[in-house]
């Protein structure tokens, strides 16, 4: 056999080898593509939330204020509430400044405060309270502070076991008015006019004195006077 039958034997080998082969790949069943189980994670549930609006100390009069504070050319005051387990304390804190150039004080025997109620009691003060000692009187230096509250005397429970406490709520029930006292100096606003004669060519005795001839010429007023302040408040 020469080699051009040897290789015609050759290819008609490996032709049928390879038909075999398709043949048997035709067979075979085809792969099936796995389809990915879901997984699954179960979310906890949110815990609820419970938003609680803190109310707040307005201030009606003599002026409307939303933060409570009030100012003039003697004191500048601010007010806030007292809240205990989210219940207003029958207390008023205040912050109060010394804004004139004298001493002032504060008269806590002269001060009250009408509840929402409409029934007008006397007011200590919290550094005192517990002694229960109205009458007293504190001075606050020019530029001064003073950080206190004022307590209305008919809320002061007192218990042999606890002693002094104070109840709740009192002051939530509708607008409620502090007074407050204070003793200052006097001149505030307060000037009279005094005559003031010169004595020049010209001009005739007082009596007759012409205005080109007089100047008046102010005189502030002296000694103390006890300025009442009238504060109303709502909790809203």
């Amino acid at each position: 056999m020469n080699d051009l039958g040897k290789i015609a034997v050759i290819a008609g080998i490996m032709g049928a080898l390879l038909l075999f082969g398709l043949f048997l790949a035709s067979d075979a069943p085809e792969p099936v593509a796995e389809t990915p189980t879901p997984v699954v994670v179960e979310e906890e549930p949110m815990p609820e939330t419970h938003v609680i609006l803190r109310q707040s100390l307005e201030m009606l009069d003599p002026i409307y204020s939303e933060k409570a504070v009030f100012y003039d050319d003697t004191i500048r005051i601010a007010f806030h509430g007292a809240f205990v387990e989210d219940e207003l304390e029958s207390k008023i804190p205040f912050w109060i400044h010394n804004v004139s150039d004298d001493v002032i004080n504060i008269l806590w025997d002269r001060c009250s405060l009408q509840l929402p109620n409409g029934n007008t009691v006397n007011v200590v003060n919290e550094a005192g309270y517990e002694f229960f000692a109205p009458g007293r009187t504190i001075s606050i230096a020019p530029a001064g502070d003073l950080f206190d509250a004022v307590i209305p005397v008919s809320e002061i429970v007192w218990t042999d076991e606890e002693g002094p406490s104070l109840t709740r709520g009192i002051l939530s029930e509708g607008t409620f008015t502090l007074v407050l006292a204070v003793e200052r100096a006097a001149g505030k606003g307060c000037q009279h006019p005094k005559m003031e004669y010169r004595n020049e060519d010209g001009c005739p005795g007082e009596s007759s004195m012409p205005k080109e001839c007089r100047t008046e010429k102010p005189e502030a007023c002296e000694g103390r006077e006890i300025a009442y302040y009238t504060f109303r408040f709502v909790l809203r």
